[in-house]
């Protein structure tokens, strides 16, 4: 993407230089219009390139909780609810599983058509067998991934997503982190977002926008 850009810029800085040349020679009206042509040209082109831009989890790698690389290929062309945690988390964790379990009984069967992915924060706890046994106990369905420690911070960066491990004297350690849900369209693109704070209508709202395909596109997907 840098480098797409720097050649954008590099090509209008020339469109720029050939106006400045042609304004000093007799024809330099009709330079200056064919510069303005070739500039919007690639504007247009900036703009196409745009509205073709990568799905949310493109080039990323994690593991199933089967110890298998996850194809994230498998998502294209279903709404996604994302969000980040780890098996160990005393309340967020459990309390985000409660509300999507109420709110799946809320909306009904068509809920289940949302593929809900929890990124572990804790590769060091939560191995492939961890998330299995974990995800079997949850009361709705949720494909559990995890990987290394590289992978799993480059997958937290795409979503804006904060973590911090914190120590506790006499004890093992715990992990702060952003506790939103994000939202995945059907064409792989972020669609929105449903904060810790958010109430009950919030959710409902956002989930069914999902679920009908209405999009709130978020521009960090151009990344």
């Amino acid at each position: 993407m840098q480098s797409s850009r720097r050649h954008q810029m590099g090509a209008i800085m020339a469109i720029i230089k050939s106006v400045v040349d042609r304004l000093r020679h007799p024809m330099g009206a009709a330079g200056l219009a064919l510069a303005v042509t070739a500039m919007a040209y690639t504007g247009y082109a900036n703009i196409a390139g745009n509205a073709q831009a990568p799905s949310a989890f493109s080039g990323l790698k994690l593991i199933d909780d089967k110890g298998r690389d996850f194809d994230f290929a498998s998502l294209s062309g279903q709404p996604v609810a994302v969000f980040f945690g780890f098996t160990h988390c005393p309340d967020v964790c459990p309390m985000t599983l409660h509300r999507l379990s109420f709110l799946r009984q809320k909306i009904g069967p068509e809920f289940d058509r949302i593929k809900i992915v929890f990124v572990s924060l804790d590769p060091q706890r939560d191995t492939p067998e961890v998330l299995k046994n974990y995800m079997e106990g949850q009361p709705v369905r949720v494909i559990g991934l995890t990987g290394t420690e590289v992978d799993i911070a480059k997958m937290a960066n795409r979503f804006d997503v904060f973590h911090e491990v914190i120590r506790v004297p006499g004890q093992d350690y715990t992990i702060d982190h952003t506790a939103s849900i994000f939202l995945v369209d059907k064409k792989g693109r972020r669609s929105g977002e449903i904060t810790m704070d958010a109430d009950e209508s919030e959710y409902e709202k956002k989930l069914r926008q999902l679920l009908q395909g209405s999009t709130n596109f978020h521009p960090k997907n151009q990344i």
